[in-house]
């Protein structure tokens, strides 16, 4: 179901976000003539904006509130201190292995991005029977720029069956979810 950030009375526990962060299309010029160096396909948001809308989202969840927050390593420490400002504190940081990735500036290639676990009052404890059972690593092949894994929401809905939830950003509705956002329309 949709929803709207700015007018919603409902509360949540559990914040799911994918930023659109400020970003160029990458790749060599040779592999990718069309499109390196290039804007996304989608409108992104300064820092300031992410800020803005995380705020806002923030003031509808409960004094304990989970924040699933994916970044790349471009932004993970801007990230981190962004969510650190509202009040969550870092439980893990999760690693999604995208067996591909594109090469920055031919030097590494960048195969992986960040979903920051963190947490605000106390930690929401975990179905009690996936403890132990979650690894901070996972990993699942890209399908399309930008697309989050399926496994990451299922990672989320496997430690927190009962939470209200909220995707912030999202490309499409998923059974259990609010969302607010897309990529074409973000604001």
């Amino acid at each position: 179901m949709y929803t709207d950030i700015h007018n919603t009375d409902k509360t949540y526990q559990l914040l799911y976000v994918d930023p659109p962060w400020q970003q160029r299309k990458g790749g060599a010029k040779s592999v990718r003539p069309n499109s390196s160096g290039k804007e996304l396909d989608y409108q992104t948001c300064s820092l300031k904006e992410i800020e803005d809308h995380l705020r806002t989202a923030d003031s509808h969840t409960s004094e304990n509130a989970v924040l699933f927050l994916w970044t790349i390593d471009k932004y993970l420490f801007e990230a981190q201190a962004l969510a650190e400002k509202l009040g969550y504190k870092l439980h893990a940081r999760m690693i999604w292995n995208k067996v591909t990735g594109i090469p920055a500036a031919f030097t590494v290639r960048f195969g992986h991005e960040y979903l920051l676990y963190m947490y605000k009052g106390k930690l929401t404890p975990v179905a009690t029977e996936q403890r132990g059972k979650i690894h901070t690593v996972f990993t699942e092949k890209v399908t399309k720029h930008s697309k989050k894994p399926t496994a990451a929401y299922e990672i989320i809905e496997s430690l927190y069956p009962d939470l209200e939830k909220l995707e912030m950003y999202a490309r499409n509705t998923r059974q259990g979810w609010d969302c607010w956002g897309n990529e074409e329309a973000i604001l």
